[in-house]
């Protein structure tokens, strides 16, 4: 009988890479690690914010393995794996450019300009086809000021706004029109062959929003904003998702491993 294959698509920091590097948490992730080795059918897939060299930084850090693919800088880019090194998907890339509507990060940041509470993420946080910034305590204040200078300038973006518990501020990415994780992650869906059912989301913050309602399987680990928990649970019965949105106990990896075994993807 021939095993379906089974693809984690899964965000890193606050989902698989813990906040803090205890070690509860370390063991956790070994856990999860030894979980996926034994699941010879499952591909894996990391789904980031960071640019790519910081990504593998990451995951080495933390003793993850390294995936079929990577999606970074919040889904404007795909990279597939080839041997050990990572290959930009050409499809993908055009596709972006495409969204993009001609627009480079420069015009975006000229048509924010200057805000009181709002500032540029470091300058190795910034990508072709993202404009990310950080905001004064929770995000939710500024995006709508963001986006009406964003509409004046005839800029076709799209916003995506979550909240970082540790250092206490926003986060509010720019990104091509009807662009965020959850394009990537349909693209895989597409590039990886495997069945709707058999793929799973894994996340924590509102920049997974998106992928987590998109009609695949999805597990919110624990220590998930209590903001976004309410607005997916919600969301979920509204749009008939319940059986597919798993919230899980544990928090981090401990959360994703209870999460695929709570859809039987690993023993």
């Amino acid at each position: 009988m021939t095993i379906p294959r089974t693809l984690l698509a899964s965000d890193l920091d606050g989902t698989l890479i813990p906040l803090e590097r205890d070690t509860k948490s370390l063991r956790e992730v070994a856990e999860l690690v030894a979980a996926l080795k034994a699941t010879p059918s499952l591909q894996l897939a990391y789904v980031t914010g960071r640019h790519l060299s910081l990504a593998e930084e990451g995951i080495a850090e933390v003793g993850l393995p390294l995936p079929d693919w990577f999606v970074c800088d919040v889904g404007t880019s795909v990279y597939r794996r080839s041997g050990d090194r990572f290959e930009a998907d050409p499809t993908y890339r055009e596709q972006m450019r495409a969204a993009f509507g001609g627009l480079c990060g420069t015009d975006v940041r000229a048509a924010i300009g200057d805000l009181r509470g709002i500032v540029l993420q470091e300058e190795e946080k910034q990508a072709e086809f993202k404009v990310s910034y950080y905001t004064e305590g929770r995000h939710e204040p500024f995006v709508d000021v963001v986006r009406a200078r964003l509409d004046a300038a005839g800029a076709k973006v799209n916003l995506v706004a979550s909240f970082d518990p540790v250092s206490e501020r926003g986060l509010i990415d720019v990104l091509p029109a009807g662009v965020a994780k959850d394009c990537a992650v349909r693209h895989l869906h597409d590039r990886a062959g495997v069945a709707e059912d058999h793929l799973v989301y894994a996340g924590d913050s509102g920049n997974d929003r998106a992928a987590m309602l998109s009609g695949y399987r999805a597990i919110v680990v624990g220590n998930a904003d209590a903001a976004l928990k309410a607005d997916l649970a919600l969301q979920s019965q509204e749009r008939a998702l319940t059986d597919k949105i798993y919230f899980a106990e544990h928090p981090y990896a401990g959360g994703v491993l209870e999460g695929l075994r709570h859809f039987g993807f690993v023993k």
